[in-house]
């Protein structure tokens, strides 16, 4: 089985939840907390792209573009929530991101220098620099180093590790809820061949966006292994090259290289199939309970 501590996919992000594909094939619901835990983000990295939910933001990039941006810059993002934050594979992707982006980006700079490019106004409020850094002097305090007046490219490592601490206090990192579907044995991403990945992440990628806000994660989780299972049974029409959704929103469109295969969402959903591959793939999924916990504030950091 895969690592079940390694997010490899974004299924939904919707307010304060996020459903991802686990790597041992199960489906994790993250509910409440804040968007730095949510995202395994703990600095808030963020990418803007145009339509995304922060209305201050004011530029022609697509979301695709700023996903290809984040992931060729930094190591383990998975993808990017409606705000634009990344999403990292694991807390410990985004804190490695983030210390990258400290040392790279603001090695020559002291710490409130550094948080004048780094925290900057966005749809979370406006930034205050002089109480952010404060509030990392004092957690850097609390772990007996100053930081004050170094350059960041002059911090020990246990000085660097204090700074990390508190921007990620600062930033709001507070954990909610976690609830977990476990997967059927043959579910895990092991089970699908290297073509079948790019399906299933296809398929992911374009029903969570249209499908995201009708549908529960279980619903769009059946709908995604019926594209796979769809390829799969036909795969004599070449590799599919993308994942659509028709404009009533009735039916699945895979583009293949010799021709265009299809499913109803509805048929997939039904499970009225009787081809005993595709009757695996409608077997009963468990739709994750969602506990809401309340939201806690969260200081604006945009990081590019």
């Amino acid at each position: 089985m895969g690592d079940p501590h390694k997010i490899t996919g974004l299924i939904r992000t919707e307010g304060k939840t996020r459903v991802y594909q686990m790597g041992d094939g199960s489906v994790e619901t993250r509910e409440g907390g804040t968007v730095s835990w949510r995202n395994n983000n703990p600095g808030n990295l963020k990418f803007e792209y145009a339509n995304s939910a922060d209305k201050t933001v004011h530029t022609a990039r697509t979301k695709g573009v700023a996903l290809t941006a984040a992931q060729g810059r930094y190591e383990g993002v998975v993808a990017l929530d409606q705000w634009g934050n990344a999403v990292f594979e694991t807390d410990a992707a985004g804190r490695a991101a983030k210390a990258q982006l400290l040392r790279h980006s603001h090695g020559g700079k002291t710490i409130p220098e550094m948080l004048k490019a780094y925290a900057v106004d966005d749809y979370t409020g406006k930034a205050n620099t002089d109480a952010y850094a404060q509030s990392v002097y004092a957690v850097g305090d609390s772990q007996g180093v100053d930081l004050r007046s170094k350059k960041i490219k002059d911090l020990s490592p246990k000085e660097f590790e204090a700074l990390l601490d508190g921007m990620k206090k600062v930033e709001g990192f507070q954990e909610g809820t976690v609830t977990r579907t476990q997967p059927r044995a043959d579910t895990g991403p092991e089970a699908l061949s290297p073509g079948q990945q790019r399906v299933h992440q296809m398929a992911s990628q374009a029903l969570t966006l249209q499908l995201g806000a009708t549908h529960s994660p279980a619903q769009i989780d059946t709908l995604i292994r019926s594209a796979v299972a769809v390829a799969a049974e036909n795969a004599g029409r070449g590799d599919v090259q993308g994942v659509f959704l028709s404009k009533d929103q009735q039916t699945i469109a895979l583009k293949q290289a010799f021709g265009i295969s299809e499913i109803g969402v509805q048929e997939a959903l039904n499970c009225s199939l009787t081809d005993p591959v595709r009757k695996e793939v409608c077997s009963e999924t468990l739709q994750p309970s969602l506990q809401a916990q309340p939201q806690a504030p969260q200081v604006a950091a945009l990081s590019r």
